[in-house]
């Protein structure tokens, strides 16, 4: 029988778990401070130990550091509150197992508890692996304090407890879909097992049914020797289906039978073969539409959509646009070496107001360029891009010309004219925005400071 510290200044809290986890068939032990946690590591072994960040003498780091220096083996599940971000952080990169959001959920702990004694029974190269992985895709990763976001939160936890539900996620480009079918994969009961992604968006047609399913010698000209596909190499774990609603109709049947009878036929077989495989689905189309038009199977789209979990876009989160800077920022500065940088008010307000068409990607790859080219370590509104300037509604930005204030009935068949004009609107209007400063202008409009000065010769902006 497996034991258990748990480890909370909750007594109610204690009490709680103590009833859910022996109803689990575990031995149970019970501390209300971080000295009476390591006092009974000391007397004790114990197999887990859930432990609070905040006790009422020390915190959860301290005793976390105690235990990994005496118990190099220890497998340590930390209980957190939401929005301790960095001490989370911290507490998986000294080596928890993983963490939980309080309130702590029955399904949820249960669900956590028992992955992690399996994985005590791993080879240590493997536990290393999957610790790995789960410092990179878990929870912790999807950053925010959205209303939106805390609710996609809570839909994970539940859907990674179960091993074998299909889940669809829906979302725009860039919102972290491939993200989040990694956190339910890696914080679920198949962690241990393969993860295989694929995108059916970038492979034709054609190939796409060899790639998922495999082959049979003999099956073309090509085919000397017999191939496993995707599907057989996730056996015992997940698969991974990115942009599903590009998949062919009739591919979509095939990944139906694999839902509905767990078996698959290798292109060019004669018999099916059994797999026992969980399938995340992934799509940035309304499925229900491709239903209506003929391009997606309803039985496939009932079958998938089991689970749903829609991941909103950053425009409808604006409250997580800075947590994630902050958390971007950090990243880099560690990926490169470099002094972790801060956000001016001016900045920030832009970063808010900007609407990210490329959602978190985009934001990411803003930070990462910011972090690799600009000096100093304050972030202000001439380190940002152009369209970050001009379209982001402040009045600090730049005022962009309206194409109708150059149209009248005397001037409109002239083109190239009007478009003179406009260029000359626009580049004064640069220029105004950075007191005459050539270099900041060419950045806020996203030229090179020599391409600029071209366009100034040839509109007769230059003083002579």
């Amino acid at each position: 029988m497996n034991k258990i510290l748990i480890t909370d200044g909750e007594r109610d809290l204690r009490e709680s778990l103590k009833d859910t986890l022996a109803g689990e068939g575990y031995s149970v032990v019970l501390a209300g401070s971080g000295l009476e946690c390591l006092e009974k590591t000391r007397n004790e072994e114990f197999d887990l130990t859930l432990l609070a960040m905040r006790l009422p003498d020390m915190s959860g780091i301290e005793v976390l550091q105690n235990l990994m220096e005496h118990h190099h083996d220890a497998t340590v599940i930390i209980m957190t509150a939401f929005g301790d971000v960095e001490s989370t952080r911290e507490a998986l990169e000294m080596g928890a197992f993983d963490f939980i959001h309080k309130p702590v959920k029955r399904k949820t702990i249960a669900c956590i508890v028992k992955t992690a004694l399996e994985m005590r029974c791993l080879r240590p190269e493997f536990r290393k692996i999957i610790h790995k992985n789960k410092q990179r895709y878990g929870y912790h990763n999807i950053i925010g304090r959205s209303e939106a976001l805390q609710h996609v939160l809570e839909v994970l936890t539940r859907a990674a407890s179960s091993e074998s539900v299909t889940i669809l996620i829906e979302g725009a480009s860039g919102t972290g879909k491939s993200l989040v079918a990694k956190c339910l994969h890696y914080n679920g009961l198949r962690a241990f097992q393969p993860f295989v992604e694929i995108s059916c968006a970038s492979i034709p047609p054609t190939l796409l049914e060899t790639e998922l399913f495999g082959y049979e010698a003999g099956a073309f000209t090509d085919a000397k020797r017999p191939k496993k596909g995707l599907v057989e190499l996730a056996h015992g774990g997940t698969i991974f289906l990115d942009e599903i609603g590009e998949m062919h109709p009739a591919l979509q049947s095939k990944v139906l039978q694999v839902l509905e009878e767990k078996t698959f036929r290798r292109v060019g077989g004669t018999k099916n073969m059994e797999v026992d495989v969980r399938i995340i689905a992934a799509t940035n189309k309304d499925l229900r539409s491709a239903i209506t038009n003929g391009t997606f199977r309803e039985d496939l789209y009932y079958r998938l959509n089991v689970v749903n979990i829609h991941l909103p876009t950053l425009r409808e989160r604006k409250a997580d646009i800075m947590p994630l800077v902050e958390h971007f920022t950090h990243l880099y500065s560690r990926e490169f070496r470099k002094p972790l940088k801060t956000v001016s008010d001016e900045a920030r307000d832009l970063l808010v107001r900007y609407d990210w068409p490329g959602n978190v990607r985009e934001l990411l790859n803003t930070i990462e360029r910011i972090m690799i080219l600009e000096d100093g370590n304050v972030i202000r509104p001439e380190n940002l891009p152009a369209e970050i300037l001009t379209r982001s509604g402040n009045g600090r930005s730049i005022p962009v010309p309206d194409p109708a204030d150059f149209l009248d009935e005397k001037s409109a068949a002239n083109y190239e004219e009007l478009t003179r004009e406009f260029q000359t609107g626009l580049i004064r209007r640069a220029l105004e925005r950075s007191h005459g400063n050539k270099t900041e202008a060419a950045r806020f409009l996203g030229l090179p400071r020599l391409a600029l000065y071209h366009q100034m010769k040839r509109l007769g902006l230059l003083k002579k």
